[in-house]
Order: C-alpha cells, then structure tokens, then sequence
C-alpha cells in the first residue's frame, strides 16, 4: 500500500488503547497512520466515498 500523504511505502502495525487492541497502516518514511475509522471520518468530513 502507499500512503496518500507521501506516496512512501505503508505496513501494518498493531495498536493499543485503553481498551482494545487494533491494527493500522503505518507510512515508513512520514509516520501516516490510517485505519478504518479514519478513512470513514475522512471520507465523511471531505464527502469521499469509500468503496
């Protein structure tokens, strides 16, 4: 995957939060993180659709 920000290279890395655990793409060369929720907030916040 490619990041949309830098075009650089993307891979999956595992999160956690208070409660949960999840996994997200991470860009290697400018720290881009971007999982589902965030995809669909971007998407609804710039009226994207998301396949």
């Amino acid at each position: 995957m490619k990041c949309p920000k830098c075009k650089g290279r993307m891979y999956t890395e595992k999160f956690y939060d208070f409660v949960r655990s999840f996994e997200a793409w991470k860009c290697c060369s400018c720290g881009e993180v971007l999982d589902p929720t965030i995809m669909a907030n971007r998407a609804r916040n710039h009226n994207v659709y998301i396949g």
